[in-house]
């Protein structure tokens, strides 16, 4: 795990035209290398050591986290022993010993242990196919010292980042935002529209930044660069949606629950290769459970648990069963404890580290978890993200496939939609729909026909986050607090990310869980997951997210939809025997901190930054609202006091990490 940052030219160097007049230059045909400090704005990923390239055309640079090869043969970049490729990488290809065995009997030849080499000669062996045979994290770029061109890619869930700015003269990359900034000619200008975006999501779906001019290669893309042609047009690879149409689907029910069991097991096994210490993050749930149960039944020693709990240990403390179940696995336990001041006073920090404004109030809990893991000398850490993502754990998630399958086997629903969307109408529908003596068939209907009726429901697609309980609760404040510079949005750009269109009954399952993955999955757990572990030199592993297991769920689920037969209907059995009954049973309690405390106690503290602050002066704030929104919205409700306290993250953000 590291930190990558590079720069390529259109044009090659030119030594003369770029000597001062008054001194004595020696030509030469390489640009200069980027200066260290531009790369040490990356050492927190990577510790251990920085590594500088640069020809006539390019210019990488690698902050370098030591996990597989620590000697000095995994040092980054890396060129090929002929010479003709160099990689900058970060992330993990958790099966290089098979590539390895695989290019050694097709000739190849290895001088180091690193999976960055296997990377460098996979590329050469199968070009742009390489990243279809890896399992792993990773977002790297290769350049072609022979062809003139570079190769992007990031891995298919989006684990490892890479934000990039691409002009008519340059393409320039890095892992972070404070690193890619400071390379740009001039600071970039907030997009409005996609402060919109971060308003309602409380993350900045990709490809898609708050910069103007800064994108993000989104999940299971890539791209080639060659510097005659000077097109940059990133391609899928990989979709969650699709690998179902390239793989034989079974039909033997009986085999499901192994196959998952098994693809369970070898995906634990898979992350478990380190030449350095691994850990768990560990609560009380399945799907970090299953982790922890897995990963140290194939584990040679003990392993390092971490929970997060509150002080006086309130109902949705979870560290008491994460104990149990760790010590009954021979586990050795560490407990770190959150007061609400701790989160209050590491506030700005907590900003900074996250490198985008991510308003997921567990954020200071998921970084709390590494910094711990860090401070025992752990260096690798698994993770149960994911778990709810591949196996329906979230209850909007599974409404979403019922309500696009309802509206296709009653299209009537849709003709009813004008009338639905009248504020009398919603009023009617939303009063049925929580009547606690009504009929739960009729509280359905209700629900279903005020969501189809609501009127910012885009046109042409499958709904899905406007039955987000958090997502609609902006469209009533924006109108009072929005500047000059939010007046002009269209209705539907804040739908774009989940733009794919409609689909046939069948293809509605895999259709949700690719929007889930392709939003809040990339751009908010995974980001923040990288965000938190790499802020203390800490890589965060994701069994969940191996492309066999993925792969395997949306074949099987294609013949046999899983959506309807509960939370995590599948994942439970599966894990029968692995996990005491008491913990397949539990019901899902998720990471729930003190939420109003904490954000009301930011909101209190730094409030007062939105005065004047950039939001105001760029117009997604009206002047004179500001107090409005201080003194009465963020006391209204909750919806209030979240809206408030992401307008002052990202105020926060864009001092500490922009204008920085």
């Amino acid at each position: 795990m590291c930190g990558i940052i590079g720069r390529i030219h259109k044009r090659s160097f030119d030594a003369s035209s770029n000597a001062s007049d008054d001194v004595h230059t020696s030509h030469t045909s390489h640009w200069p290398a980027l200066p260290e400090k531009d790369i040490l704005r990356l050492s927190h990923r990577g510790p251990d050591g920085i590594g500088q390239y640069s020809d006539e055309h390019i210019q990488f640079g690698h902050a370098r986290l030591s996990i597989i090869d620590l000697s000095d043969a995994g040092h980054q970049p890396m060129l090929s022993q002929d010479g003709r490729y160099v990689v900058t990488y970060n992330g993990e290809i958790y099966n290089h010993l098979e590539l390895r065995s695989e290019l050694e009997s097709l000739g190849e030849t290895f001088i180091s242990h690193s999976d960055t080499e296997v990377l460098l000669v996979a590329y050469k062996v199968w070009g742009n196919n390489c990243v279809k045979r890896f399992r792993g994290m990773f977002a790297f770029a290769i350049w072609d010292r022979q062809e003139k061109l570079v190769y992007l890619a990031r891995d298919r869930c989006g684990e490892k980042p890479l934000f990039y700015h691409f002009d008519q003269q340059s393409l320039i990359f890095a892992s972070e935002l404070k690193a890619l900034i400071p390379l740009l000619d001039k600071r970039p200008e907030l997009d409005s529209s996609v402060v919109d975006m971060y308003l309602h999501y409380q993350y900045v779906p990709e490809p898609y930044t708050l910069l103007q001019g800064v994108h993000k290669l989104a999940a299971g893309h890539s791209v080639s660069l060659h510097v005659k042609q000077w097109t940059f047009d990133p391609q899928a690879y990989w979709s969650v949606e699709n690998v179902i149409d390239h793989i034989p689907s079974s039909t033997d029910s009986k085999l499901i629950l192994p196959a998952i069991r098994d693809a369970l097991e070898d995906a634990v096994k898979m992350t478990l290769r380190s030449d350095v210490p691994v850990g768990v993050a560990l609560s009380g749930g399945i799907d970090s459970g299953m982790i922890a149960a897995l990963a140290q039944k194939n584990y040679p020693e003990p392993m390092h648990a971490f929970c997060v709990g509150y002080p006086g240990r309130p109902a949705y403390d979870e560290r008491a069963q994460a104990r149990t179940l760790a010590e009954s696995l021979g586990m050795i336990v560490h407990e770190v404890e959150l007061p609400v001041d701790s989160f209050v006073d590491f506030f700005p920090e907590l900003v900074t580290v996250m490198d985008e404004p991510i308003a997921d109030p567990a954020a200071f809990g998921h970084y709390s978890v590494p910094r711990a893991a860090a401070d025992q000398g752990i260096k690798v850490l698994l993770s149960g993200i994911g778990g709810d993502e591949v196996f329906w754990g979230y209850p909007y998630v599974t409404q979403s496939v019922e309500l696009n399958q309802q509206l296709l086997d009653h299209p009537s629903i849709k003709f009813a939609a004008q009338w639905l969307g009248s504020s009398s109408a919603q009023l009617f529908l939303n009063k049925v729909a929580h009547y606690p003596h009504a009929h739960p068939t009729i509280k359905k209907w209700a629900a279903i026909l005020q969501k189809v009726g609501d009127t910012h429901n885009p046109s042409e697609q499958l709904m899905y986050y406007m039955l987000h309980p958090d997502f609609d609760g902006p469209f009533a404040l924006k109108a009072e607090v929005y500047g000059s510079a939010m007046h002009s949005l269209g209705p539907d750009s804040l739908f774009k990310p989940t733009a794919i269109g409609l689909r046939s009954r069948e293809k509605i399952p895999a259709a949700v869980i690719r929007m889930l993955f392709d939003t809040w999955l990339t751009s908010n757990c995974l980001s923040l997951g990288d965000r938190v572990g790499m802020a203390v030199g800490v890589e965060t592993r994701m069994p969940f997210l191996d492309a066999k297991l993925i792969e395997l769920v949306m074949q099987l689920r294609a013949n046999n939809p899983d959506h309807a037969l509960g939370q995590k209907a599948w994942l439970r059995a599966a894990l029968k025997g692995v996990l005491p009954d008491e913990v397949l049973s539990r019901s899902k309690a998720g990471f729930q901190p003190p939420l109003h405390e904490w954000l009301s106690g930011v909101v209190g503290r730094y409030g007062e930054m939105l005065s004047n602050g950039q939001l105001v002066q760029s117009g997604v704030l009206a002047a004179d609202k500001v107090a409005h929104l201080l003194e009465n919205i963020a006391k209204r409700n909750w919806t209030g006091l979240f809206f408030t306290y992401k307008l002052l993250l990202l105020e926060m953000w864009y001092q500490r990490v922009v204008a920085r």
